[in-house]
């Protein structure tokens, strides 16, 4: 099963035998761009978060422990030009910085803010916490309190990425591999191997083609009665061992994750963002979305519509367009009949011609 199939069938994969007042809505969007709108019970969302959490137990993390969190959310106006770029959310014991506002100028202030809560696990997208290692090398500091980790998830961890955060913050960088679906859950171990959680779902690994050493991730949702995902193809992709490294942990091994792999878009400022889906996150008459750069001061998003897309989507498109990218930029919006693959039949969500 495609997204896009699911997306077309989503009225009849919802079992009506779970009452929907039982229920919670749950959405998707990946690195196409498709939003995908369905049920989950509360055992699913708990179950997922359990196995997150697990995952997060092995590399010594405690729900009471403060996390330096950096992901696409907009806990601040993107009109805000001074500190502070980040919001304290007491419950989840977060710190939660905004990605929208990180740039070479105000890269100093997400500094004194680390150091001033030092907090001893910082989580989020790699592309983010990227750049912030790499604005703490360029000053010849280090932070006042060394996290205990760097998790990662969201986007394909990149092995420069890696060595970039471990030199930074002095700590081990490990990174998660799941979706909102909950058909396939990879994490990995203290050891620094990528280990399918077999208990969660049903994984399957199907070569690309036949001369490939790359392979689709597919997999089945055990948890999740009110939506049943059955071998449902998640778009992503990883490369296998030639043999099983040598582990305590039980489960298949992944030698590397290969999906989502994008790249940044570069405002005027100077802010470069990544991870920008969630513009398309509610757009669920969006098939498909790629957004190509071809220079600093223009931003071009390719759409391939559903049925029903009209012009109140195209309006929450720029809303939501503007809202991230700020008014600096000229958006354009452009619709195509199909969106461009790679070899491997990824598409790249992000086309910049940026340097």
């Amino acid at each position: 099963m495609t997204k896009p199939e699911v997306q077309e069938h989503a009225k009849v994969i919802r079992n009506p035998g779970v009452e929907e007042d039982r229920l919670l809505s749950s959405h998707t969007s990946g690195t196409t761009g498709s939003g995908l709108v369905f049920y989950e019970t509360v055992t699913a969302e708990k179950e997922r978060w359990a196995v997150w959490w697990r995952y997060r137990a092995w590399h010594g993390l405690t729900q009471d422990m403060w996390c330096g969190y950096f992901g696409g959310r907009s806990v601040v106006p993107l009109r805000q030009s001074a500190p502070p770029f980040w919001r304290l959310n007491y419950p989840a014991r977060q710190i939660l910085f905004s990605g929208y506002h990180l740039s070479p100028t105000t890269a100093g202030a997400y500094l004194d803010a680390l150091d001033k809560y030092s907090p001893p696990w910082l989580h989020g997208y790699p592309s983010l916490l990227s750049l912030i290692a790499s604005y703490l090398l360029e000053r010849g500091k280090s932070l006042k309190r060394t996290p205990t980790v760097v998790t990662t998830g969201a986007e394909n961890l990149l092995p420069q990425q890696k060595q970039l955060m471990e030199k930074a913050f002095g700590c081990p960088v490990r990174q998660h591999y799941g979706q909102a679906e909950s058909v396939a859950n990879i994490s990995e171990c203290p050891d620094g191997h990528l280990h399918v959680d077999e208990d969660f779902s049903l994984v399957e690994f199907l070569p690309v083609d036949e001369q490939s050493d790359v392979y689709k991730i597919v997999g089945t949702n055990w948890s999740n009665p009110a939506f049943p995902l059955i071998r449902y193809d998640t778009g992503d992709h990883v490369r296998l061992p030639t043999e099983r490294p040598s582990c305590q942990m039980s489960g298949r091994v992944v030698e590397s994750i290969d999906g989502r792999k994008e790249d940044y878009v570069v405002l005027p400022s100077g802010v470069r963002l990544g991870r920008l889906d969630h513009i398309f996150k509610d757009l669920t008459q969006v098939r498909e979305a790629q957004i190509c750069q071809p220079e600093r001061k223009t931003i071009i998003f390719k759409i391939v519509k559903r049925e029903g897309y009209g012009p109140e989507d195209e309006r929450r498109l720029l809303d939501e367009a503007c809202k991230r990218l700020g008014r600096e930029v000229a958006i354009r919006v452009e619709y195509v009949s199909f969106l461009k693959r790679s070899r491997t039949g990824k598409l790249r969500f992000v086309v910049s011609e940026v340097s």
